[in-house]
């Protein structure tokens, strides 16, 4: 099976595409015919807020085991992390950083739509 010709876009399909994968990356690259680079766009962003979920679940975990936020755990104990909570930070920063690579690149190949569309408007 075959997919259809990517047809050119017009300026303000190109902006549409923009706004959509500025809210959920990947979806505009897949709609203007970007299939694989929006594919990837999507599994990157869902791993990303995967890996976040696990932060958060250990987050609300350890508040209520240490019956205060964690962030005031680290306050009390003069700045120093406790055992296991550097781990965790990873994660959560892991996860942020996927999420920012996903929405850079589906940034990046929204500008690349909306410069393609802007050529073909001048022809």
């Amino acid at each position: 099976m075959s997919l259809p010709p990517k047809l050119p876009l017009d300026r303000a399909e190109a902006r549409a595409i923009l706004w959509s994968n500025l809210a959920v990356p990947g979806i505009g690259s897949w709609k203007a015919g970007w299939r694989v680079s929006g594919a990837l766009q999507m599994c990157i962003a869902v791993c990303g807020l995967l890996v976040s979920a696990v932060w958060f679940i250990w987050f609300v975990v350890e508040w209520k085991r240490a019956g205060k936020l964690p962030m005031l755990v680290i306050y009390d104990n003069d700045g120093a992390l406790p055992p296991g909570y550097l781990k965790y930070l990873l994660i959560g920063l892991a996860g942020l950083g996927l999420f920012g690579l996903a929405m850079a690149w589906a940034f990046l190949t929204s500008l690349l739509i909306c410069e393609e569309a802007k050529r073909h408007e001048r022809r």
